[in-house]
């Protein structure tokens, strides 16, 4: 299957921003992942201009790069992160196609997948992970405190 509809995505269109969650059909016959003009001026982003030749897409859709920027994303469901650089277009639907659907749906087969908010579970795992992470980093600074007490000990036995 060439074309596959349905794919949720998440754009990451700016460092430190939020993702964007957006639709996205996979087209692995484009040349290249595509994204439309206004959704980058929805985003106030910036991209390189060039000229590309147009090219069809399988649903019979004509695009013409007028550019290219680089966008992180991921698909609903999945946390590996894909940096790519995309086509600008000014055609008409999707607002984002890709080209291949990332390497993280290679062995599960691509699917539709909506992932809303993340449930109470998934809450307390993310927040017990914070908490075990600060407690280590705690710990760690606190051996290296003993540490520093221990030489300066050292240090003032042997100024004696």
């Amino acid at each position: 299957m060439d074309v596959l509809q349905g794919v949720k995505i998440f754009l990451f269109p700016k460092v430190g921003k939020r993702s964007i969650e957006v639709h996205a059909d996979v087209d692995n016959n484009i040349p290249s992942s595509i994204v439309q003009r206004s959704l980058l001026n929805d985003w106030q982003l910036q991209f390189e201009s060039c000229q590309e030749p147009e090219f069809i897409d399988k649903k019979g859709r004509i695009h013409t790069p007028i550019g290219r920027v680089n966008l992180q994303w991921h698909k609903a469901g999945f946390l590996v992160e894909n940096t790519e650089t995309f086509y600008v277009v000014d055609s008409g639907d999707p607002i984002v196609e890709l080209k291949h659907a990332g390497d993280q749906a290679a062995d599960s087969g691509i699917r539709p997948v909506a992932l809303g908010a993340q449930t109470p579970e998934e809450q307390q795992d993310s927040q017990a992970q914070k908490k075990a992470k600060v407690e280590q980093e705690r710990a760690e600074e606190k051996k290296r405190q003993e540490e520093r007490d221990r030489e300066k000990q050292q240090g003032q036995a042997l100024g004696k």
